[in-house]
């Protein structure tokens, strides 16, 4: 976070930032998961546990395939790297936004609802209704920063938080949390209204009706209690988004079965499921997962499901 602020000051923070994100991508992927491999099946297997994740989300260990690089330009090309067996293709079907769809169900915020119902990117709508972008031009850049606001804001993400998240000054990062809270009331009501139950209770559920304990809410000290407050929400939407993904694991092996597939479920990554078998399938497997993961929860904004296929998980993306 340092160096972020610091990068335009000296060109050799640049330099320094990429030798940190090359060394990384060296030292945790392309150095260390060749050693992973099983010498009986040329695989990469994984370990998942149910209870490690506080928020209910499967974890990945030994060696963690759920934070294999997408985002960076860099790390993207490792995706690469996890291949189908020959004859085969891999099916990647991720949930769009699960947890935006999940916050605007949860708040009843009706404008947050229209935007996911008219098809609008929800991102770019919050560049252009709350960072001031020009609505016709959205750069890459100006979308990551509303992303940030969208994603941040939800779950309580301070002024000075935001501020440090996005380089910019506590007054502007306080602007875009006024202007947040403007456009979508009900986030705001939902926020408090939830803190406030999840304090008199000491804990908060799920929509599925999956509690957990916030002992930090009744905490004397006040960055316990905030965090306690972060936890309250964040569990409330992140939480479901884990139920509801379990729920569609469920319903896409019981439907491969029954549909009599050769194709397998063999990765859960957060809000992506990642199948593998004979290239004929994919069609049809892209559509079974598709309709049980919309239905695996009823949302107001539904869920949706983008799918895609190929020869390895960066082609499948």
């Amino acid at each position: 976070r340092v160096l972020s602020q610091i990068r335009e000051e000296h060109e050799i923070v640049a330099k320094v930032e990429r030798w940190r994100e090359v060394t990384k991508l060296t030292n945790t992927y392309l150095d260390a998961l060749p050693e992973e491999i099983d010498p009986e099946d040329g695989r990469i297997h994984t370990n998942f546990s149910q209870v490690r994740a506080a928020t209910g989300r499967l974890s990945s260990t030994d060696p963690n395939l759920q934070n294999i690089p997408i985002r960076s330009d860099l790390g993207r090309p490792i995706r690469g790297c996890f291949v189908a067996e020959e004859g085969n293709a891999l099916t990647s079907c991720d949930y769009n936004q699960v947890e935006l769809r999940v916050l605007a169900h949860v708040a009843g915020d009706e404008a947050l609802r229209a935007i996911f119902a008219s098809g609008e990117d929800v991102h770019a709508a919050t560049a252009a209704g709350i960072i001031g972008a020009d609505p016709e031009a959205i750069s890459p850049a100006e979308r990551s920063k509303a992303k940030m606001v969208n994603y941040g804001i939800a779950y309580g993400l301070s002024a000075f938080g935001l501020a440090e998240r996005l380089s910019i000054s506590r007054e502007e990062a306080g602007a875009y949390i006024d202007s947040y809270f403007e456009r979508y009331a009900g986030v705001k009501r939902f926020i408090d209204e939830t803190i406030e139950r999840a304090t008199d209770e000491g804990r908060v559920t799920t929509l599925m009706g999956r509690r957990r304990l916030i002992p930090e809410l009744r905490s004397r000290n006040w960055q316990t209690r905030s965090l306690g407050e972060r936890l309250a929400v964040n569990t409330v939407i992140q939480g479901t988004a884990a139920d509801i993904i379990k729920i569609a694991m469920i319903r896409c092996r019981a439907a491969l079965d029954s549909g009599d597939l050769e194709s397998r479920l063999i990765l859960q990554i957060h809000d992506e499921l990642l199948f593998e078998g004979p290239e004929a399938e994919a069609g049809a497997v892209a559509e079974l997962a598709r309709r049980e993961m919309v239905d695996a929860f009823e949302l107001d904004p539904p869920l949706a499901v983008d799918v895609g296929s190929g020869p390895d998980w960066l082609g499948a993306k």
